[in-house]
């Protein structure tokens, strides 16, 4: 049996969660990406300190050589982590035992500011990531809404035919949540926060550093604690906010709900997808790779993998968020009990799940194969019954007005829809039983093409393509 205890521990494939392993995401989130995201806190913040005379410049280039994850054991951290409860504090031990001693790192910081700072960095760049992706699907999701923005197919509500429409509206309304979801994210990931407070929250510990020398003239006058946090944080590519946040988490949460929108807005189309790639429906496929969607036991099957991973995505993002909130909510005094402690695999997670189903459905959508015969059978499968409710409004005034009893048009036409659906006639030869002969055939063939019965579907698709241009690269659009 294989020695578990040898086995590398330092990586995390994914091997249990393919909806984003070997994505980027994958990389970006890390455990060796997380610690080197930490280092880099602390040398940037050496680096600040430098540069107002609180550290020197030897100490900040020490500080940044020793930034490299390679140069630490990262399951020995991860063990030790148990002792003092978060992983900065065995990670700053290795740091400070590569550098001289004296060194400035870590200067009026906790282990909260690093690991808070490194959070929301890591996030920050999960965001960038996605909102490439989110914008090519987008694009992708344009294209299909103009290329069928005729295209009739069935609309189902409840799981059955409900009325005539249009591929194109579909992909549309696809793009109109991706859409929506792309804002939210970029709105919740624009400024995220740099945290910084010391022990509890206070500044104190910074605060007596930045006093010190400024009693002894080592330091501008106008130079603050807060003109400190905010060089980091531009440093670091983030906000400076008015003051700590350890136990306000609304940065963590609303990062969060933008990331559980990504997943469901990402979620809908996968699951459409399932449904039409059916064999029985047959509407849509998923795009083609070598290798891609087979069976360990059935040869002849080919999977919609592409869509099973987006939705197992959409199906785990749920609780990630709500661990998420109660996190955010259990927070107490200036320091969770623990309540922190459950945020951090949270969040990551769902950075790793939107991050994953983010590039999986853009690769869904690029290359989605749209069966136009199959719609229009489907749609025909129900026949002119599906247009039952345009019959009512245009037909039922013409047999009141024939018959001269108010109501009976509508009694006509509903016995007529009656009849067919129990197999007893056709329904096209019992309207025209139904209807007066003043209404010609040609009329009645024209009021009952499913096809033209689709509502504004091609002025909603215009519209949602206009409302989301600001996505959509494509030079030549249409709707510009």
């Amino acid at each position: 049996m294989t020695d578990l205890d040898a086995l590398d521990l330092s990586a995390d494939a994914g091997l249990l969660n393919p909806a984003w392993a070997g994505r980027p995401v994958a990389r970006s989130t890390a455990d060796r990406a997380f610690l080197q995201r930490m280092l880099e806190v602390e040398a940037a913040w050496v680096a600040v300190l430098a540069r107002h005379g609180l550290a020197t410049d030897e100490q900040a280039e020490q500080a940044e050589r020793a930034c490299d994850p390679a140069g630490y054991d990262l399951v020995a951290i991860a063990r030790a982590a148990q002792d003092g409860g978060n992983p900065l504090i065995p990670a700053l031990k290795a740091l400070r035992a590569q550098l001289p001693a004296g060194s400035a790192v870590h200067m009026g910081a906790t282990s909260q500011d690093i690991i808070d700072t490194a959070l929301m960095a890591m996030a920050a760049q999960v965001g960038r990531d996605l909102g490439e992706d989110l914008r090519a699907l987008a694009a992708a999701l344009a294209r299909l809404a103009r290329e069928h923005r005729g295209t009739p197919m069935v609309a189902r509500s409840l799981g059955q035919h409900s009325l005539p429409s249009t591929f194109g509206l579909r992909a549309a309304n696809w793009l109109d949540a991706v859409g929506q979801a792309a804002q939210r994210l970029e709105h919740a990931t624009a400024a995220l926060p740099v945290q910084w407070g010391g022990a509890a929250g206070t500044m104190a510990s910074l605060a007596g550093h930045v006093d010190r020398a400024h009693r002894a003239g080592r330091l501008d006058e106008g130079v603050t604690v807060f003109t400190l946090v905010e060089e980091l944080a531009d440093r670091l590519g983030l906000s400076a906010p008015a003051g700590p946040w350890d136990t306000n988490r609304m940065a963590v949460t609303g990062v969060a709900a933008a990331l559980a929108d990504v997943t469901a807005a990402c979620g809908k189309i996968a699951n459409d997808v399932l449904i039409s790639a059916r064999i029985e429906i047959g509407e849509l496929g998923e795009p083609s790779a070598p290798g891609r969607g087979g069976s360990s036991a059935m040869p002849h099957k080919q999977n919609p993998v592409l869509s099973v991973l987006v939705h197992s995505a959409a199906l785990s993002a749920p609780g990630l968020l709500a661990q998420v909130y109660t996190a955010a909510g259990a927070a107490n005094d200036e320091r969770p009990d623990g309540a922190w402690h459950a945020e951090w695999p949270a969040l990551r997670q769902l950075l790793r799940v939107a991050g994953g189903a983010a590039s999986l459905t853009r690769e869904l959508a690029e290359g989605l194969r749209v069966h136009e015969d199959r719609m229009r059978e489907n749609l025909d499968r129900t026949g002119p019954v599906l247009v039952s409710e345009r019959l009512m409004a245009e037909l039922a005034p013409a047999v009141d007005a024939a018959a001269g009893e108010p109501g009976a048009g509508k009694a006509a036409i509903q016995a007529a829809v009656d009849e067919a659906l129990a197999g007893r006639g056709d329904f096209r030869a019992l309207l025209r039983a139904a209807v007066p002969d003043d209404v010609p055939d040609a009329r009645l063939d024209e009021l009952t093409d499913p096809a033209g019965y689709t509502g504004e579907a091609g002025a909603l698709v215009d519209r949602i393509l206009a409302a989301h241009a600001d996505l959509d690269p494509t030079p030549d659009r249409k709707d510009a």
